[in-house]
């Protein structure tokens, strides 16, 4: 029987992709909406204990903010997320929700979930987003607000879900793993569980980006971590996958082999376009000119960052399974070259639980 001439849907995905990249199409981008936040968490990147945090000190007004997302649209964005500090804090948060969407942007919005209402939701409903995805720090009041440092964010939170999940709308639900929760973090999963949500979870803290390094101490051991990433059949099987698949990828010279300036890009509540969330630069001011030219410099600039001969972590083949990432390991060490120690470690482990013969079985 001669093949069809007919893509399947894996096939055209795929297909779609390498025209991405090849083209660098900024196809996916997430928008700081607002670094001000109505918590206080211990280990947050844009530093612990600032309520009231405007980094820019003028954050960008609503009408720039419309006018940009018609840009980014324009430029070919498709998958867009809505982040912050806490995006709900903005009084302009459904004008801005509502442009994107009928702009006709897939819309994901992370949320803490302590301020969602019924308005929130009746946006939601006229206009559904891809997920509503809230971050739970325990499976207790009192674990939970030792982290957000809120009295009464626990219940606020689990009403804001409920809200949701009551209205139909997409929930997904995320952790940071750390010494403070460790001990609830399977009845977090079982609670995702019992309200039928996905549920996933990252261990690899890192420094606030205004260079303090409290949250490190925090960090979960690497065994510990993978332990309870592979407790889950799903999960395993994930990695197994990816791994396998990783394999055949080529080896560059590029720096930056992720989605970064490439088909990704980021911009803070102060207007400035980078590549992604982490990185340091390159970054462009979006006050001075517009997304294309923004986009075409940084895509730019982060390409041309090159990896050298000498860096240890390019030809690694457990590269996949370790978060690798450059700006991570500029704000752990101070160094875009200088690897961590704790992603390395918890790379091995996972090397070490996708070879095992239990792995390997899909077990």
């Amino acid at each position: 029987m001669p093949r069809s001439a007919w893509l399947t849907n894996k096939e055209y995905l795929e297909e779609f992709n390498r025209k991405v990249l090849r083209m660098r199409l900024p196809v996916s981008g997430s928008f700081e909406l607002t670094s001000q936040c109505n918590l206080a968490c211990v280990h947050c990147y844009l530093g612990p204990g600032l309520h009231e945090r405007d980094r820019c000190g003028n954050e960008m007004k609503t009408a720039r903010i419309l006018s940009l997302l018609d840009e980014i649209t324009e430029a070919g964005c498709l998958r867009f997320l809505i982040t912050g500090g806490e995006p709900l804090i903005r009084k302009d948060f459904p004008e801005i929700y509502r442009h994107a969407k009928t702009n006709g942007l897939l819309v994901t919005v992370f949320t803490n979930g302590t301020l969602i209402t019924e308005r929130n939701v009746g946006i939601f409903e006229d206009l559904p987003p891809h997920t509503v995805e809230i971050s739970l720090y325990g499976a207790t009041a009192e674990t939970y607000e030792k982290i957000t440092r809120v009295k009464g964010s626990y219940e606020r939170c689990i009403s804001g879900i409920e809200l949701l999940l009551h209205r139909r709308i997409n929930v997904q639900l995320k952790t940071i793993l750390m010494s403070l929760n460790r001990d609830e973090f399977y009845a977090m999963e079982q609670m995702a569980e019992g309200y039928g949500v996905k549920f996933r979870f990252d261990a690899a803290l890192f420094p606030s980006f205004n260079g303090d390094k409290t949250p490190l101490s925090l960090r979960v051991h690497p065994r510990e971590a993978v332990e309870k990433e592979f407790s889950d059949a799903e999960r395993t099987r994930h990695w197994r996958e990816y791994f396998e698949k990783a394999q055949r990828y080529a080896i560059t010279d590029t720096l930056y082999d992720c989605g970064a300036g490439t088909s990704s890009f980021h911009i803070d509540a102060c207007g400035r376009l980078s590549p992604c969330l982490m990185t340091s630069g390159p970054k462009y001011d979006l006050a001075e000119g517009g997304f294309p030219d923004g986009w075409e410099a940084v895509s730019r600039a982060i390409r041309e960052k090159k990896a050298g001969t000498d860096f240890a972590c390019i030809t690694c083949h457990k590269k996949s399974l370790c978060g690798f990432c450059p700006a991570f390991f500029e704000l752990e060490n101070g160094e875009e070259h200088l690897h961590s120690g704790y992603l390395c470690a918890i790379g091995e482990n996972r090397f070490k639980k996708i070879t095992s013969e239990g792995a390997l079985n899909g077990k």
